[in-house]
C-alpha cells in the first residue's frame, strides 16, 4: 500500500498537478488519452484529419454540471500542453491520470495565441488574421467535459472551426469567354481579434475590433459550373476571416474582369457589388454568386452560408 501512495505521488509531480484531488491508482488503466476528430472543411491551407498534425491542450478538474460563470475553472492540470502526431496517434512529453469522482474539461485549440483563463467564465485565445491570404491561417478548436471513460478509451476531442470560410463563383452570359483578373473584399473587420470559448465552440463569440481591411482572393477557375456558376477557388484557395455582422453597404466585393465574344470585348476595372446586411456566423462557409454582364449592367447578388463548413451556403449577387 505504501508503495503504492508513494507511486501516485509520484505522478503528481511529474504532471504538476496542483490540485488537491483524489486518484484511482491502476496502472496505465487510468491514463489520460485522447483521439482527435477534425470537423470538416479546409481553408486556406486545409486542416482536416490527415493534415492536423499539432494541437495544444490545457484542462481543468472540475465538478459534474460545474457553473463555470460563478466557481470558474480553477487552476490549470494540462497547462497548455502540447501534442504531437496524427488522428490515432497522438504522443506528448509527460503522463496525465484521471481524478476519482471528477471530470475534466479539455479545451484544445491549433492556431491562435495567449490562452487566458479569467476568475469565472470561459477562458479566451487571441488570433490574428493575415492580410495576405496565403499566409491566412485556419483555426479549430474543442471543448469536451468528460469523466474518466469506460475500459480505458481516449477521450474523442471533436476540432470545430470558428471562423468564416470565404468563397467566390461567377456566372457568364451565353457564348462569352470570361477572364477574372482581380477580385477583393473590402470593408471587412480584420486584424487582432479574442475568441471566448463555450461548452460547444460554436456557441462561442467573437469580440472583433475596429481594423477594417481589404483582402484579395487567389483567384482559380473551375472547369466545371454548378447551376451556371463557375467556382473560382481551389482546394487552399479560401479566405479565412473573423466572423462578424455586415451593416447593408459597409462592405463591398471589387472585381475585374474581360468578357469577350469574337471581335467584342468589354472589361470592367473594380466594378463594386455591395454586400447586404448580413451575419458570417462562427463556422460558417459563404459562398457568393456574381452574375457578371458583359457589358454596362447592374451585377445580381446572391449569397450561400454553411454552418460549420459541412455544406457552404451561397448568395447570388
Amino acid at each position: 500500500m505504501k508503495k503504492l501512495l508513494l507511486a501516485v505521488a509520484t505522478v503528481m509531480a511529474i504532471t504538476g498537478c496542483s490540485q488537491s484531488e483524489e486518484f484511482d491508482a491502476q496502472g496505465t488503466n487510468n491514463e489520460i488519452k485522447v483521439g482527435t476528430m477534425v470537423k470538416k472543411s479546409p481553408r486556406a491551407v486545409v486542416t482536416d484529419n490527415t493534415t492536423f498534425k499539432s494541437f495544444t491542450l490545457s484542462s481543468f478538474i472540475v465538478d459534474n454540471n460545474q457553473d463555470y460563470s460563478v466557481v470558474g475553472l480553477g487552476t490549470a492540470y494540462m497547462d497548455e500542453v502540447s501534442y504531437t502526431g496524427i488522428k490515432g496517434n497522438w504522443t506528448t512529453t509527460d503522463t496525465y491520470y484521471w481524478p476519482s469522482d471528477k471530470n475534466i474539461q479539455f479545451f484544445g485549440y491549433s492556431g491562435g495565441t495567449n490562452f487566458t483563463v479569467s476568475d469565472t467564465g470561459y477562458p479566451t485565445l487571441s488570433f490574428s488574421i493575415k492580410g495576405i491570404s496565403s499566409e491566412q491561417e485556419d483555426l479549430v478548436v474543442s471543448a469536451v467535459n468528460a469523466g474518466k471513460p469506460a475500459d480505458n478509451a481516449k477521450v474523442d476531442l471533436s476540432f470545430k472551426h470558428i471562423l468564416t470560410k470565404i468563397n467566390f463563383s461567377y456566372k457568364p452570359e451565353n457564348n462569352y469567354t470570361y477572364t477574372i483578373n482581380e477580385l477583393k473584399i473590402s470593408g471587412i473587420k480584420g486584424g487582432d481579434a479574442t475568441y471566448t470559448f463555450n461548452a460547444d465552440p460554436i456557441q462561442g463569440t467573437w469580440t472583433v475590433g475596429s481594423s477594417v481591411a481589404t483582402y484579395e482572393y487567389p483567384i482559380t477557375k473551375g472547369e466545371a459550373a454548378s447551376e451556371g456558376y463557375y467556382p473560382l477557388d481551389s482546394k487552399d484557395g479560401s479566405l479565412m476571416l473573423l466572423p462578424q455582422s455586415i451593416a447593408d453597404g459597409t462592405a463591398t466585393i471589387l472585381i475585374t474582369y474581360t468578357a469577350t465574344k469574337g471581335a467584342y470585348s468589354y472589361t470592367a476595372t473594380d466594378k463594386i457589388i455591395k454586400i447586404p446586411e448580413s451575419v458570417w456566423g462562427i463556422g460558417q462557409s459563404v459562398r457568393y454568386k456574381l452574375a457578371l454582364p458583359a457589358g454596362e449592367g447592374v451585377i445580381d447578388f446572391d449569397t450561400d452560408v454553411l454552418n460549420n463548413w459541412e455544406s457552404e451556403d451561397s448568395s447570388e449577387l
